[in-house]
């Protein structure tokens, strides 16, 4: 996927939340991905892309968290991504850009796939679970470590199993008092 990184702005104060959305204009999808600095490494955005495919053109867009989680404003992003007031190809109303957030829906399936653990999940955190883009062999054409660098990424950062995991360590902290 080739990227236009020239709309990506701050977008506002540096402590405001933000999300990243990615746009696909080949397959006319936007995928929601956490902020860079909750994906430094870009893992997340890597993984996205790879799932485009090299023929895809995406642009990747900043948006403060508390417009895009907004359910009046949300329409209006859209919109704009779409280009304007026109609209375009989506004139019957089909959702042409489809909104999605894969890692919250696959973490999902994973969830379900597990019947609802209510406590801890066999597989949380394992390393089938790590997400991690497919880039070994370009790293080592490249001459770099075939293993990225900085904290991993799991699958389940995405799922509900992440929430008790939490809460039991902020309990063990004596945070809750």
């Amino acid at each position: 996927m080739v990227l236009d990184l020239s709309t990506l702005t701050d977008g506002g104060t540096e402590q405001e939340p933000h999300f990243r959305l990615l746009v696909c204009r080949t397959c006319k999808t936007i995928d929601e991905l956490p902020s860079a600095d909750q994906d430094p490494n870009n893992v997340l955005l890597d993984i996205t892309v790879e799932r485009h495919g090299e023929d895809h053109i995406g642009v990747l867009y900043n948006v403060p968290a508390v417009v895009w989680m907004s359910e009046k404003m949300r329409p209006q992003v859209i919109e704009q991504i779409q280009g304007g007031g026109s609209s375009g190809l989506d004139v019957f109303g089909t959702q042409f850009y489809a909104t999605k957030m894969q890692f919250a829906d696959d973490a999902m399936v994973c969830y379900k796939q597990h019947n609802r653990p209510q406590g801890q999940c066999p597989d949380y955190k394992s390393e089938k679970k790590v997400l991690k883009p497919g880039t070994a062999k370009a790293r080592a054409d490249a001459g770099l470590s075939s293993t990225t660098t900085g904290p991993k990424v799991y699958l389940c950062d995405f799922c509900p199993v992440k929430s008790f995991n939490m809460t039991k360590h902020n309990e063990s902290k004596g945070l809750y008092k």
